[in-house]
């Protein structure tokens, strides 16, 4: 199944403020198991622009639409902080992208 990647991106001087929105978040929209697993929770690096963080979902079969709208929904509360972007994508694993090919992915 497809995987929900979020990428964000904020400056460091916001740093305080995006861990509180975080801790909140994750509280009024916990990861629901019946929707996939988080192969990635939460990675961060920083550079000289900020922090970068990612997270991805590996979403079951027949929940994309439950687990896209969990997702949007999760995002939605970092809207109100200044500086953040974020980018909320999803991504096919190599096997869907070769559907239809007649091909399978290397073992």
């Amino acid at each position: 199944m497809p995987y929900i990647i979020v990428y964000i991106t904020y400056p460091s001087d916001i740093n305080d403020e995006v861990r509180d929105k975080f801790f909140e978040v994750v509280k009024e929209f916990p990861f629901e198991k019946e929707l996939g697993k988080e192969t990635i929770q939460v990675a961060s690096n920083t550079n000289a622009h900020g922090v970068e963080v990612v997270s991805v979902v590996d979403v079951k079969q027949g929940k994309l639409e439950e687990a896209w709208k969990w997702a949007r929904n999760r995002m939605r509360p970092f809207q109100s902080i200044k500086g953040l972007e974020y980018d909320l994508r999803l991504w096919n694993t190599l096997a869907e992208a070769l559907e239809g090919t007649g091909r399978s992915p290397p073992e």
